[in-house]
């Protein structure tokens, strides 16, 4: 659920030439203000920063950096290193063979969560087994909320990933994935960087799946645990922030390299106003 490939107007930056950038200790530490994230639960990210040089995959040996987006490797540092997140469900999600790699947040989830994520080309998908035990996530006008739907009747949530175009044919026209149950989550604003042709509710795949998390643990798990320490006055505990640990990075960078560029780089004019924060 990202944006469309014909919705982007230049400069802007794609993570594939975030990746490029040489000189991230400077721009990040330079410009740092507070950051829609501060109140997350999210590990400390000073080891991207610390990354200065593209590796080889060692799989694909291509070159990358930080990790690979076609072999969903970390490069560059150890995956010990990184957090890792324990999902309360299974997640498959069908990634359109024709969206571009480093335009998808996906890769997020499945370095972050490996033992739960699995990510299936569209054009590979098999045959969907146990239809009725899945739910698919995209809104709709048959779609429910968690709160609608009772926690025994689903074993695992689909995601599609794609332009909203890509996605949207999917979820509506495919045989097998427009008969699945489909679940939507409350409205929130996105943070993601591309341009959309949508308003700004519309979220990339990584938010998509954090927000369905933080509704799944409301619903479904704060009700079954007697004790609720470190709670936000919420009843969420943080436990799923650390999905967005890239996610994160990548916004506070884009924003820190506009910052100090101001007046010599502009960020793109069809992006929403103030996307860029410059106090």
């Amino acid at each position: 659920m990202t944006t469309d490939a014909n919705d982007f107007e230049e400069p802007f930056l794609t993570d594939e030439q975030i990746q490029n950038i040489q000189n991230f200790d400077s721009l990040h530490t330079s410009s740092k203000i507070s950051s829609p994230f501060d109140s997350l639960k999210i590990s400390s990210t000073e080891i991207l920063e610390n990354i200065a040089e593209r590796t080889h995959c060692p799989k694909c040996d291509k070159p990358v950096k930080f990790f690979c987006y076609w072999c969903y490797i970390v490069v560059g540092r150890d995956s010990k290193d990184l957090p890792r997140v324990k999902l309360p469900i299974k997640v498959d999600v069908i990634k359109h063979h024709k969206e571009k790699d480093g335009k998808s947040t996906v890769a997020h989830a499945k370095i972050i969560a490996p033992d739960d994520v699995e990510i299936i080309s569209y054009s590979q998908m098999p045959k969907i087994e146990n239809p009725d035990r899945l739910l698919l996530l995209f809104p709709g006008p048959n779609s429910k909320t968690l709160q609608e739907i009772p926690r025994s009747s689903f074993d695992k949530l689909i995601i599609v990933d794609g332009t909203w175009r890509q996605a949207s044919n999917m979820a509506k026209n495919n045989p097998e994935l427009k008969n699945i149950r489909k679940v939507t989550i409350k409205p929130q604003k996105t943070l993601f960087w591309r341009y959309q042709n949508k308003d700004e509710y519309h979220l990339s795949t990584i938010e998509a799946l954090y927000y369905f998390l933080r509704e799944y643990n409301e619903v479904y798990e704060i009700p079954e645990e007697t004790e609720n320490i470190h709670s936000d006055g919420n009843g969420y505990d943080g436990r799923y922030d650390n999905l967005l640990w890239y996610f994160k990075y990548f916004y506070e960078f884009i924003q820190a390299t506009y910052r100090n560029q101001k007046g010599k780089k502009h960020f793109t004019t069809r992006q929403r106003e103030g996307y860029i924060r410059y106090e």
